[in-house]
């Protein structure tokens, strides 16, 4: 698995809770006109999180399996060849170092913003799961740790922070049968470009998701071409998405997939495509104060 420079909107990558008991409301954020509350289009329910803490201790935090100092931390296992594509993989102290590997201590820096799922005497359990990564939780000391409360994310919020980076495109549907609905596509040099589909939920986003469906641009189609989709998960290629779809640069090249081009009938074959797939894991996305690009996103196991 390869660790890939990943920004999207600034995020961190780390993981957050859902549960299926339907969706949230707040009427006065829909009668503002700048939050949306919804349940029912993708089916993900509220963020079951307890709270948000930041690590102020210079030195880091150490991750641990258990609520115990003892047991085994984690740790970067690093494919030691020049390139940057090397493998990256997170693991556990205990675990053999496969040949051809380095192996390095991967605290939970100064500044990072854990999400807490709980507590086990004088340790918080966090989400700890990532694109790279298989674990689902660890361990943190309370000490060295600091309560940090999110600021409320809003459509008119995440436009702002995102009107900043040409290569990230989301659109939020505020009304209509879709309303609720967050397309967002994401051009990454690396890996190429991302499309995502989620919901606003009161103050914060869900991507019932965990991988990610690719697209790509193509000047020989005149329309949005989609591909089949197993119910397992992703394809390669999830559309290809003609000129009139994209946003062009000043030099006719296509600096990626524009959501606001979509038809109802385009989404609609979309949601059909999202609702019948078995997801394991959901991205609760926040908007934390004082991170880069201000949005850190969280993923945890689906009850």
């Amino acid at each position: 698995m390869k660790k890939i420079a990943f920004f999207v909107m600034g995020m961190c990558v780390s993981l957050m809770m859902w549960n299926c008991k339907g969706g949230t409301s707040n009427e006065q954020g829909q009668q503002d006109g700048d939050s949306v509350a919804t349940g029912n289009l993708l089916n993900v329910g509220e963020s079951t999180i307890v709270k948000f803490v930041r690590v102020v201790n210079d030195n880091g935090a150490r991750v641990f399996s258990k609520a115990d100092e003892g047991s085994p931390w984690r740790v970067t296992w690093i494919e030691d060849i020049e390139s940057d594509m090397a493998d990256i993989q997170e693991k556990w102290s205990n675990e053999e170092v496969p040949e051809g590997y380095l192996c390095n201590e991967d605290f939970a820096c100064a500044g990072d913003v854990l999400a807490v799922l709980g507590e086990e005497g004088d340790f918080y359990k966090v989400t700890i799961r990532n694109e790279y990564s298989d674990m689902e939780f660890g361990y943190v000391k309370k000490d060295g740790t600091v309560d940090v409360e999110p600021e409320k994310l809003t459509v008119d919020a995440l436009k702002e922070l995102t009107q900043e980076y040409n290569w990230i495109h989301v659109r939020v549907i505020t009304e209509g049968k879709y309303k609720g609905l967050v397309l967002l596509a994401n051009m990454d040099e690396l890996q190429g470009e991302r499309f995502e589909v989620g919901v606003m939920m009161d103050g914060y986003m869900a991507f019932p998701e965990m991988s990610y469906d690719f697209i790509d641009y193509s000047s020989e189609v005149n329309e949005l071409t989609f591909s089949e989709v197993p119910e397992s998960g992703g394809c390669p290629t999830y559309f290809v998405y003609p000129k009139s779809m994209a946003h062009m640069s000043e030099y006719d090249y296509s600096e990626g997939f524009n959501p606001d081009k979509l038809t109802d009938e385009q989404i609609d074959r979309i949601l059909k495509d999202m609702q019948k797939r078995k997801f394991e894991f959901v991205k609760y996305e926040y908007l934390i104060p004082m991170t880069e690009g201000g949005i850190r996103a969280y993923w945890v196991k689906t009850k």
